[in-house]
């Protein structure tokens, strides 16, 4: 699972002045989890951990969530230590691979990869910084959720032999190309499915073009696109100034022949094409 987000508090439409998971939202629209055991997220922004105490403790009990320092040092102050992963120390650096880590019943493997966080506007970006040190109580403000190290994630699926048979590569930031790109492996497994951010996208050069040349998914799934400034997740509207056409058209653009495109409203089921060859 990645890391979810409901609450969308905010302060008359605009970004909000206090945030604070909304448990009965949360409870309300999460959908069944109960047998996840890896929870991945990819900075500490509250627009994606905010929601993430409530989903580990009501909704997927089994789950670790695995991420950057910061993130757990801002969970440690509701979520037991046991169920916290540091997955920064051993993240993908340029083409060297990280570690590795494979859910209990070894169906799964995850590989967090070094990525950043676009400006989110004229090249300003906000929320920066991160902690060194274990929070005693959730941070109420939005500056209190700080970035962290951004991570890109690799995510496989496996066979009974423990062989890669399809991979995903996800991202809920935008970055520089080559930022978020995943390391050489030895198995040269293509990627079946790439899941791509829209919010901020055109704040950087060559995105997604250069990640989608290197990765050459058979689906692209464009994600992150919704205003979440206390709008319903059910009846979504675009993010304010955000060219949405202009990432449809440059991701279809850059797709193999076998390649396509979808930008689904949540809650959405997308079917996933079949398995590459390798």
């Amino acid at each position: 699972m990645f890391a979810p987000s409901f609450s969308n508090p905010a302060t008359l439409g605009l970004p909000p002045l206090r945030v604070v998971a909304d448990d009965a939202r949360i409870d309300a629209l999460m959908p069944p989890a109960a047998d996840a055991s890896l929870l991945l997220v990819g900075h500490a922004h509250y627009d994606h951990l905010l929601d993430v105490p409530r989903v580990l403790l009501k909704h997927a009990p089994q789950a670790k969530v695995y991420g950057s320092k910061t993130m757990g040092h801002i969970l440690a102050a509701v979520t037991p230590r046991s169920r916290i992963v540091d997955a920064e120390t051993d993240m993908a650096r340029g083409l060297t691979p990280g570690r590795w880590f494979v859910s209990p019943h070894k169906r799964f493997r995850v590989m967090a990869i070094e990525s950043e966080h676009a400006s989110h506007i004229a090249g300003l970006k906000f929320l920066g910084g991160g902690y060194t040190h274990d929070l005693k109580a959730l941070p109420d403000s939005i500056w209190g959720w700080k970035e962290g190290q951004t991570l890109a994630w690799l995510v496989d699926l496996l066979d009974t032999q423990g062989r890669p048979v399809y991979r995903l590569h996800y991202q809920d930031a935008v970055s520089t190309p080559p930022l978020g790109f995943p390391p050489l492996l030895p198995d040269a497994k293509r990627v079946d499915v790439t899941i791509l951010c829209v919010g901020s996208w055109n704040q950087v050069p060559g995105y997604p073009d250069a990640l989608l040349r290197l990765l050459r998914p058979r689906l692209a799934v464009l994600g992150h696109w919704e205003d979440f400034f206390g709008n319903d997740p059910q009846q979504p509207q675009a993010l304010r100034l955000l060219d949405e056409q202009g990432i449809v058209a440059a991701t279809r653009s850059h797709l193999p022949a076998d390649g396509r495109v979808v930008m689904p409203v949540p809650f959405a089921e997308v079917p996933l094409p079949a398995a590459a060859p390798r």
